[in-house]
Parts: structure tokens; C-alpha cells; sequence
């Protein structure tokens, strides 16, 4: 413990012994340090250099160029107003009349080249041969062939027999003749296109006729073949594509496909580029199994609000003989006031959003997504909703109000899911005393090092009325979720806080309240008693200590300084014991046991329930911080609760044998310079001497393109307590996770990766899920192939098989497996086909 220092402030009584040996610590280590170490000596200040010093090595009487502190760009000019300029070997003819250049003969004119080994110029045709070894070069664009004729004022000539690059998409080929239009305009006859090097032309697509469009960023081509390895493998009679990254109507690459549960699966997206801010993407999807379907996605964006809807829509599904759809409609407004960076509302601002999701049946997700995590979705959401804070004197209040439906999934007739209450709706008002920051200069201790931190009283207050409905129908006779119709709900919340923050330490006592009214209709009348709802007080007093040494011993092992710090923490909540077995739970979970929620004074998340306590919790938290860049290499937290009286509040009704003991939590984590990395938390129960949930995690990526990845949960779940309000039985307490996880990336070639995912779940013993997948790279073009089997939630195994070959700056075709590499390794890092953007220097004429 002498190894640490207070970051700032007083230490706690609690701690006096440990100051006493952390000040004779420092006093020995400044007597220490001056024997051990010199200080380099300063630089001069720089008011005693001169202000034109330049530090280059001495040369003697050489002239040295200052160098300019940056690059300078002049500003473009018109190609009337630039001059020319010559160079040749030899030169003769009459003057403004015909001009001969040769041996390297060269013409330039404001940044274009005109270049062979011989040039004739006549000023009066402004038409310039080129004779042997001829080459035109304009920005990043070169065309070279044996002879070329050019008007050099108009920009217009042809060349015969040319080879040509385009750096910026790293596009080249050849062609049968060349015909430039004016200065942006190339017309092709016969030729190849390629974004492959010329020694390893792997593929190139070959056409009657090419026009190349560098203003418009366009490509149009009639009559073309795609070749691979010199194998034709697709024909096109008319085709366009951009040459940049604009945005261009017309078709996308088709994906293709293949499913367990649809057979062939063909989509061909067609793109339509509406205007700047809008477009419509079509996807016309053929399935063997099921039949033809019709997608659409419109998205758009405006100054004051963006959104997307998609739809699609199978007429006739020849597996169940019924029509099938999905609609999903997702929108931000702001109705007044204005945005700030990253669309999000400023202060003041009226705002509101829409998310609107649907199926037609129970297993659409189940039988159309082309994801694992589609696959699983068990509800959609139906919310509008809308927030203003207000302005002036109450700009410290904040009001909303949403409505929002669900529509659950039942996959499984055997393991129904319950559904929750729509609200119908939900309206807040929020106060906050300090939600509008004061504007007050930045305060720091004598070393510059620390900042004082604001302090003073907070004031929160929230009052939040939710009619909550509910209706069998729509969610395909799932079980009720509580013995009511229909309930009126009332929430008044208020809270006192009075913080006292430090860079070393910390202390927040605060006061708050919580009162609940219902007025609750029951489905059957007299089945339960009427809704109970209650008033309850809580006091809680968070503290806690923060102290930190220097670690020379670790920069031997990570190469730059390190900080130790050790946080003690310690909170306390009082909260006393009302019944609330007659309170409905109409929106409240148990929030867990963990390390954010052990610090809590409240164990449910929601407003349904408040748990009594009268509780501490004591905790421990040590980090290893990187001393420049203040960057955490690892931290362990242990900590653990202890109950003066037990908690008798439950979910479902009063604990009738409440216990004083609680569970201990551990945490840790470690960072070794971006290479490993591993996660680990446990959940101690000494009652019944087992670890009740535990998990670990731990990955290796050395670099890029290469990561193993292990993962464990373990999970012990508590009986959960019968209660007639919230429609609950019995469910006595055992283990409801056991599963491990694998997976990887590694190549295998400089060329050739493998990837790989394998889930297990030792309860079933049952593989959950399998992906193995495979990446080809070369300079030009990318091969994916991955399979995967995975459990849906109808406990339905779906097997995919997808492929995509991607052409590096062209096209792909096949299906698209990145997402399902994504979502089944954790850090997939697929190799990038887009070309890096070139210096304007690069191809400097």
C-alpha cells in the first residue's frame, strides 16, 4: 500500500495509517530519484533563436532550399490561359507555320503530356502527330500506343492500338482504337477492361465498344464478356457502371444462394438513385421451395428528417399455401428547433420518431431471414412517440409521450412465449436541475494536472402516467401476461442529491421517493384483489477513495510508463419494507446481479417495484493505465453486498424466508497492447458453494486478419415464486446455460484464409451452431464461400451455403456471406477491395 499516492484531496480516517506510509514513500522516493537519474539538458528557449533559424546539417558555403512548412496548390486554370511548353531532342521547322520535335519529344499544356519519340505540330490545324512510342497523360489517366493524332487546344485525337490506366478506379486495358472526344470523354473500339495488374490478369471484361466519361464518372459498354481465367463466364449486350462512387440507377449484382428451407435462393437487386437524399432499392427474390418474392427499400433524408421503410411481399407460398409480408418503417423528425453533430436534437428542440415492424405469421423471421440473428427475432415493435424540453425559465424540464404495440412470435406451439402490455400510451414530464450546464471556466489544482469537478445539489422529479392494454388476437393467442385487461398506472418519482466530487474521492448522500397509484381492470372480476399501489422512501450515501502509484516495474514488459490505482468503494440504501404482493407488474424484471447492479439501492428495473433494503456494499477496484495515453491494460473489481435485514420483496410476491447473505461478484479484465485480450466474471453463492453464473471470454488477434476467440457462460437460475396477478407459475431453480463458443480467423496461405465458428451447449449436448468459411484474396479479386448450421427457435436446424466472388473495383456476383462472418467471429477483418486514394503527386507530368 505505500506504493500509492491520494490522486487529490483528504484521506478518510479509514485510511490514516495508509497515508502516513504513502508520504514517507514519496519522501524517500525524492531523496531516491536525484541519485539514479540526470535530466537531460534544455533546449534553448525559443526566444533566443532567430525567427528565420532553420536546423539543417552544416554544408559549408552550400546554398541549402528552406523547405516550405506545407504543400502548396495553385489554383486551376482554364486550358485557354495556360501556356505550352516543348522539349525535344532536336527541333526544327517554320516558325508559327509547322514545328518538328524529335528524340523524347514532349508537349505539355496545363498538367496534360503529349509525349513520343517524334512530334509534328501545324499551329493552324492545331493538330499535333504523334509518331512511335506515343502516350497521352491528363491527371491520373495514361493512354499509350504506337502512333496517335491530336487536336491539342479542342482536346480531341485517336490513337491506334492503345493501352490505357485509370489510377483512380485502377482500371487498364487495350483497345482496337481510341477516340477521345474532348478532354473527358474516351470512346473505345474493341476493347478490355480490368482492374487486375497486366502481369496477373485474372479476369477482364471484354466489349464492341467502351465510352469512358471521367466528368460524369461513367462507363457504358455494348456487348460485353466477362472472363475469368480466360474462361467466359457471363455476357452482358448493354451495360453502364460508375467509374467512381457516385450513386448510378440500374441493376446491382445478383446473390444467389442456397437454404435448407428454400432451396435455390436468387435475388437480383435493381438500384434506382432518385434525387441526392432519396433512393429505392428493388429486390425481386426467387426461391425454389416457396416461389417469388418482392422487396423494397426507400430511404431518405431531409434537413429536419431521415427514415427507412422496407417491405416485401410473397403472393403465394407453396409450402403453406398462404401469402407472406414484413413491413418495417423506422423515422427521426425534429418538428422545431435545430440539430446538432450526429442528427441528434439540440437543446430546445421538438422532437419525435416512428418504428413500425410486422410479420404476416409466427415463423416469417424463421423462414426467410438471410441472418442468424433474423432468425431469432421473437417480437415486433409498433411506437410512435414524441419529446420536448422546454425552453426559458422551465428549460429544465423535458416532456414525452409515446404509444407503442407488440406483436410476439410464437415458433414453438409446445413453449409458448408471453407477451407484453401495449401502452396506450405513456406520457412523462422529467425535471432536472442540472440538465442545462452552467458555463464556467475550467478550474484546476497547482500542478495543472486535475481539474475540479463541479459540485452542488441536484434536483430530479419525474411524474409518468401509462394506460397499459392488452390483446390475445394480436399476438397469435399468446399466454396473458398479468390476470388484467387493461390498467391506469401513475408514477411520481423525486430524488435530492448532494455530490461531492474530487479526483480523489467522492461522496454522494441522496434522499428520494417513489409513489405509485393504479386503477387496474381484471379480465376476470373478483379473480384478484384490487391493485395495491404504495409510497416508499430510499436513502443512499456513495463513497469511495482513489489511489494511484507509478509502475516501473511493468514498462520493462510494456514498453511505456504505467499507473497502478487501487478504488475502494462503499455504498449504503435504506429503503423500508412495504408489501407489494397486491402490486401488478405490468412492466419490471429483476435486474440482475452484477457489478453495475450490485451498487444500485433498487433490484428490479422498472417502476413497479421498489425492494426494501437496508444494505452495504463494499467493493475494490484496481486498474493498470497507460501514463500517456491513459489507456486501461487491465482492471480486477470484487465486491459484495451484506444485508442487515434480508429483502422481501420479490417479483412475484413477498420472500417468505428472506436471506442476510449476498452473493460475491469478481471481475476482471486484460489488454496486452491490442494482441490479447481476455474477460472473466464470476458470481459466488457460499449457501450453496457453487459459482452461480460465470463467464469467460478471450481473444488473440497478433494482426490483422488473424484472431482466435473463446467464450463460456454458465448460469444458475433461482426458483422463480408462483403469483396469479403476473400469470406465473412455479419454476423451481437449475442450471439454464452451459455453452461454449469457438471461433477463428487465420490464413492458412498469403492468399488463403479459413474461418470457423463452433457453439455447444452442454445441457442438450447439442451443437447450437457451425460456420466454416473460407476467403481467397488476390490483388484483383476475392473468393467467400461459408456454411453454417444453426438452431432457430423452433428448434429447427437451417443449413446455409453461400458464395460470393467479388471483382475489385467492378462487380460481384453469388451471395453475400461477410454478415454471417461478422456475426460469428468476432473480430473478422475482411480484406479491403476499394483503391486507396491517390496523391495528386502520384502521376506528376
Amino acid at each position: 500500500m505505500s506504493h500509492y499516492r491520494r490522486r487529490a484531496g483528504l484521506c478518510a480516517p479509514l485510511f490514516w495509517l495508509v497515508t502516513l506510509r504513502v508520504v514517507a514513500g514519496l519522501v524517500l522516493l525524492q531523496l531516491a530519484l536525484p541519485a539514479s537519474a540526470q535530466a537531460p539538458a534544455p533546449l534553448p528557449p525559443v526566444s533566443q533563436a532567430s525567427a528565420n533559424a532553420v536546423l539543417l546539417p552544416d554544408r559549408g558555403n552550400v546554398t541549402v532550399l528552406k523547405l516550405d512548412d506545407q504543400l502548396r496548390v495553385g489554383k486551376p486554370i482554364s486550358d485557354g490561359q495556360a501556356l505550352t511548353f516543348t522539349s525535344s531532342d532536336e527541333i526544327d521547322g517554320v516558325a508559327e507555320r509547322d514545328m518538328h520535335l524529335k528524340g523524347r519529344a514532349q508537349i505539355r499544356r496545363n498538367g496534360a503530356a503529349l509525349k513520343a519519340d517524334e512530334i509534328t505540330y501545324d499551329p493552324d490545324t492545331d493538330i499535333a502527330d504523334l509518331i512511335g512510342n506515343a502516350e497521352l497523360s491528363k491527371g491520373n489517366t495514361t493512354f499509350k500506343g504506337p502512333r496517335g493524332q491530336f487536336k491539342v487546344d479542342a482536346r480531341e485525337g485517336s490513337m491506334d492500338a492503345p493501352t490505357y490506366e485509370l489510377r483512380d478506379s485502377r482500371g487498364n486495358g487495350k483497345a482496337k482504337k481510341l477516340t477521345i472526344e474532348n478532354s473527358d470523354v474516351f470512346v473505345f473500339d474493341k476493347a478490355t477492361y480490368s482492374t487486375c495488374t497486366p502481369e496477373n490478369m485474372d479476369w477482364y471484361f471484354t466489349v464492341a465498344s467502351m465510352e469512358i466519361d471521367n466528368e460524369q464518372k461513367e462507363m457504358t459498354g455494348t456487348h460485353g464478356v466477362m472472363h475469368f481465367f480466360d474462361v467466359p463466364i457471363a455476357y452482358v449486350p448493354y451495360f453502364t457502371a460508375p467509374t467512381g462512387g457516385q450513386r448510378r440507377s440500374g441493376l446491382l449484382a445478383p446473390t444467389v444462394g442456397y437454404n435448407s428451407n428454400n432451396g435455390l435462393d436468387i435475388t437480383q437487386p435493381y438500384y434506382v438513385n432518385i434525387a441526392p437524399n432519396r433512393d429505392l432499392l428493388l429486390v425481386p427474390r426467387e426461391m425454389t421451395h416457396r416461389g417469388l418474392m418482392i422487396g423494397t427499400t426507400y430511404r431518405y433524408l431531409d434537413s429536419k428528417y431521415s427514415g427507412v421503410a422496407t417491405g416485401e411481399y410473397l403472393p403465394y407460398d407453396r409450402q403453406t399455401g398462404t401469402n407472406r409480408w414484413k413491413y418495417d418503417w423506422q423515422q427521426r423528425q425534429v418538428f422545431s428547433g435545430g440539430i446538432g453533430p450526429g442528427g441528434a436534437p439540440l437543446p430546445g428542440s421538438w422532437s419525435g420518431y416512428a418504428n413500425m415492424a410486422r410479420v404476416s405469421d409466427s415463423l416469417y423471421p424463421t423462414d426467410f431471414s438471410q441472418s442468424i440473428a433474423g432468425g431469432v427475432t421473437s417480437k415486433f415493435r409498433q411506437e410512435v412517440g414524441t419529446s420536448k424540453q422546454l425552453t426559458g425559465s422551465l428549460s429544465n424540464w423535458v416532456v414525452g409521450a409515446k404509444a407503442a404495440t407488440f406483436q410476439t412470435l410464437q415458433p414453438d406451439p409446445n413453449n409458448l412465449v408471453q407477451a407484453p402490455y401495449n401502452i396506450m400510451p405513456n406520457i412523462t414530464a422529467a425535471y432536472n436541475s442540472q440538465l442545462t450546464p452552467m458555463v464556467t471556466p475550467m478550474v484546476t489544482d497547482k500542478s495543472s494536472k486535475y481539474l475540479a469537478l463541479p459540485s452542488g445539489p441536484q434536483t430530479t422529479f419525474l411524474t409518468d402516467y401509462t394506460r397499459f392494454a392488452y390483446a390475445l388476437g394480436s399476438n397469435f393467442n399468446a399466454p396473458a401476461p398479468g390476470a388484467y385487461t387493461q390498467a391506469d398506472r401513475t408514477v411520481v418519482k423525486g430524488a435530492l442529491a448532494l455530490p461531492n466530487v474530487t479526483p480523489g474521492y467522492y461522496i454522494t448522500p441522496k434522499i428520494s421517493f417513489q409513489s405509485n397509484n393504479y386503477n387496474a381492470t381484471p379480465s376476470v372480476p373478483g379473480s384478484v384483489p384490487n391493485a395495491q399501489g404504495f409510497t416508499i422512501p430510499t436513502f443512499t450515501l456513495d463513497s469511495g477513495l482513489a489511489f494511484e502509484r507509478d509502475a516501473a516495474e511493468l514498462k520493462g514488459f510494456y514498453g511505456r510508463d504505467m499507473l497502478l490505482t487501487m478504488e475502494p468503494r462503499v455504498f449504503y440504501a435504506f429503503t423500508p419494507y412495504q408489501n407489494q404482493s397486491n402490486t401488478p407488474v405490468f412492466d419490471t424484471a429483476d435486474a440482475g446481479f452484477g457489478i453495475s447492479q450490485i451498487f444500485t439501492a433498487n433490484t428490479f428495473i422498472g417502476n413497479d417495484r421498489v425492494s426494501d433494503a437496508n444494505a452495504a456494499t463494499m467493493g475494490l477496484t484496481s486498474r493498470m493505465i497507460e501514463a500517456s495515453s491513459g489507456a486501461e491494460r487491465a482492471n480486477i473489481t470484487l465486491a459484495q453486498k451484506q444485508q442487515f435485514t434480508g429483502q422481501k420483496v420479490g417479483l412475484n410476491g413477498t420472500i417468505t424466508n428472506p436471506s442476510t447473505y449476498s452473493d460475491t461478484l469478481g471481475s476482471g479484465s486484460v489488454r496486452l497492447l491490442g494482441n490479447f485480450s481476455a474477460d472473466i466474471f464470476g458470481q459466488y453463492n457460499s449457501q450453496l458453494n457453487r459459482f452461480v453464473q460465470t463467464t469467460v471470454g478471450a481473444s488473440w488477434r497478433p494482426t490483422v486478419g488473424r484472431s482466435l476467440n473463446f467464450g463460456y457462460r454458465n448460469v444458475w437460475t433461482p426458483p422463480v415464486q408462483v403469483s396469479a396477478q403476473n400469470n406465473q407459475s412455479y419454476v423451481p431453480g437449475a442450471t439454464t446455460t452451459d455453452q461454449y463458443n469457438i471461433s477463428g480467423q487465420w490464413p492458412v496461405t498469403r492468399e488463403v484464409s479459413l474461418l470457423g465458428r463452433w457453439g455447444y451447449d452442454a445441457l442438450t449436448i447439442k451443437t447450437l451452431n457451425t460456420m466454416v468459411g473460407l476467403e481467397w484474396t488476390r490483388d484483383c479479386w476475392t473468393f467467400r464461400g461459408a456454411y453454417s448450421q444453426a438452431v432457430n427457435t423452433s428448434l429447427i436446424t437451417t443449413t446455409q451455403v453461400l458464395f460470393q466472388i467479388e471483382f475489385r473495383g467492378f462487380a460481384s456476383a453469388g451471395s453475400k456471406p461477410v454478415d454471417i462472418m461478422k456475426l460469428n467471429v468476432p473480430g473478422y477483418m475482411m480484406p479491403t477491395s476499394k483503391p486507396i486514394p491517390l496523391s495528386i503527386y502520384e502521376n506528376y507530368q
